[in-house]
């Protein structure tokens, strides 16, 4: 393909990209907005919540009596019918046993409110790569647009015998390269936006992202959600396991009435009975071995969750601190990198400086504010880390 067709191809990249700036702005809190109890990832992490309740139900709620008829001897000279109804009395490990699924459900809301932060996290991740693509993308285009301008100065310069033709067609290839660039990052930009799409339905698709500037890194005191689950599920096991202690189940209550039909007469009266287990084989031995495993395992939780917060949380605030540092010192690096192109460009203009001097002034602005991006993505990326380990505040839906 002649290079001419490749610059007006790839001019409608460019294009693209500079109409792409007519669209509606998102900010990053308004996308954050649709994250509610209507959004089907919550609504999909409130399943445990419910499964956690429905098992409170099902301990509170005392077992059905058992209603019975029997009649004996129909056609003989004493017939005997007898109604019955009888129930089994509730048992002393009820109590625990309710407030160890009401523990259940405390530490299902828990993981519930981490659920919560982390499609949080998701959304802003989204929000982020979307952002950064999108300010790459205009970066490159708005580069593309400055060395294009100079390429077509200095080509109509060389029709008039005023400068080398030489010296154009490089300035068109670097032009044309960097509308390749423009080209890819406008592909990885329109990934970013379909990723954030499907955290935010109805985002129109000339929607506009701005880059969020680094908040301030949150405070790491008090125990995240996650450690704050594990005590819960603690507390909840051990009253599981205290109520597996009793061997003697309640006794089953039968009351009912008989009657008798004799030639002639009959005789009717109540019946009372009580029938009892007697632990003589089965002494909840498999019972106390399986709850007294769970109670160990949730005490092993714990103390991994809380050795985890402790090691992740240093690193991550180490982590954050440098890289907000190293943004802010490149930002302030970068401030006059336009009047550092404008210069560049004049003494070109003015013979004093060549052709391959400008276009490494060109190459390394760019290369330099792209990097800036990265690494503003990066400490965006590790303040993220911090909010997930900072979630003192239980500040979810189920909350």
């Amino acid at each position: 393909m002649h290079r001419f067709s490749l610059i007006g191809l790839l001019g409608g990249f460019f294009a693209a990209a500079v109409a792409a700036q007519n669209g509606p702005v998102v900010a990053e809190a308004e996308f954050l907005s649709v994250l509610d109890e209507t959004h089907p990832a919550v609504r999909e992490s409130a399943e445990a919540v419910g499964r956690a309740e429905a098992a409170v139900l099902e301990a509170r709620t005392f077992s059905n009596p058992e209603l019975g008829a029997v009649r004996e001897d129909p056609g003989g000279p004493i017939g005997q019918t007898d109604i019955l109804v009888s129930w089994q009395l509730p048992g002393v490990e009820r109590g625990p046993q309710i407030e160890a699924r009401e523990g259940e459900v405390e530490a299902a809301r828990r993981r519930f409110n981490h659920e919560f932060l982390t499609h949080r996290l998701a959304m802003r991740a989204a929000y982020a790569g979307w952002a950064v693509a999108a300010a790459r993308q205009n970066r490159l285009a708005a580069q593309a647009e400055r060395v294009e301008s100079l390429a077509e100065r200095e080509a109509a310069r060389a029709k008039r015998g005023e400068a080398s033709g030489l010296e154009a067609s490089r300035l068109q290839l670097a032009a044309a390269t960097l509308r390749s660039r423009v080209a890819l990052a406008g592909v990885a930009g329109e990934e970013a936006r379909a990723e954030a799409a499907a955290w935010r339905p109805g985002l129109p698709v000339d929607a506009r992202p701005v880059l969020p500037e680094l908040p301030e890194a949150p405070s790491l005191a008090g125990a995240d959600t996650l450690i704050r689950a594990a005590r819960a599920d603690v507390a909840a096991a051990e009253l599981a396991e205290f109520a597996t202690r009793p061997i003697f189940a309640s006794p089953e209550v039968t009351l009912g009435w008989r009657r008798q039909d004799r030639t002639p007469g009959a005789a009717d009266g109540p019946i009372f009975g009580v029938a009892w287990s007697v632990p003589l084989f089965d002494r909840r031995q498999a019972a106390r071995r399986s709850s007294g495993a769970a109670l160990e395992a949730a005490r092993a939780r714990l103390e991994l969750a809380e050795r985890e917060s402790i090691s992740s949380r240093a690193a991550a605030s180490n982590n954050f601190t440098r890289l907000a540092a190293a943004l802010a010192e490149a930002r302030e690096e970068l401030g006059g990198v336009e009047q550092m192109l404008d210069g560049a460009e004049a003494a070109f203009r003015q013979g004093e400086a060549g052709l391959t001097d400008l276009l490494e002034t060109h190459r390394s602005v760019t290369e330099a504010e792209l990097a800036v991006l990265d690494l503003h993505g990066a400490a965006l990326a590790a303040h993220r880390e911090l909010e997930r380990l900072a979630a003192a505040q239980e500040g979810g839906p189920g909350s």
